[in-house]
């Protein structure tokens, strides 16, 4: 391996650690406080639909397709303002939307999951965690929807945060094998 090669792969392998290590102290973070994590993540949501109905105003008005077309559109980016907007300015009550989104989707991808694992014949042996993961993820939705609404105050957080653990252990684990490849 060459000089400049190895010298980006030792780079990459130094910022994928600093971005595992990032990402668990923010995992850690929203798990102590997920009602926090919740809101911002909430706050997020609103930004990113704005910008998602800044986004679709310019591509109606500068499309070539029909005036009709073009009014849809238009609407269609006002309905996304108008929503981004409410969940910008009211990030706590819509954590409870998002939180119901979250249980029926875990629900249903569970149930997906489960029949897909039923259906399975490739007898690879891997049914069987596609069948517990699907389990898991009903029960997940299940638990967040009976707990629905005051599970908006810790549900979003919480996952968020797991995730962001799971993310920065991967990252850290990645870049111990950089460096481990760079070694040999």
């Amino acid at each position: 391996m060459g000089t400049d090669s190895a010298q980006a792969l030792r780079q990459s392998s130094n910022s994928l650690m600093w971005a595992g290590i990032l990402a668990l102290i923010i995992g850690i973070i929203a798990i102590a406080v997920p009602a926090v994590a919740s809101v911002s993540i909430a706050i997020l949501v609103g930004i990113l639909v704005i910008v998602l109905a800044v986004t679709w105003l310019f591509a109606a008005i500068g499309s070539e397709t029909t005036t009709g077309w073009k009014i849809t559109g238009v609407i269609l980016s006002v309905l996304l303002l108008i929503g981004g907007l409410w969940i910008l300015f009211n990030p706590v009550e819509s954590t409870i939307g998002l939180t119901a989104v979250i249980a029926i989707v875990f629900i249903v991808m569970g149930i997906v999951r489960v029949v897909a694992a039923i259906g399975d014949t490739g007898g690879d042996g891997s049914r069987w965690l596609l069948a517990l993961g699907g389990i898991l993820a009903i029960i997940l939705g299940i638990l967040i929807a009976a707990d629905w609404p005051s599970s908006a105050a810790w549900a979003i957080g919480l996952l968020v945060g797991i995730q962001f653990i799971f993310d920065g252990i991967g990252l850290i684990l990645m870049s111990s094998a950089m460096k481990g490849a760079l070694r040999n």
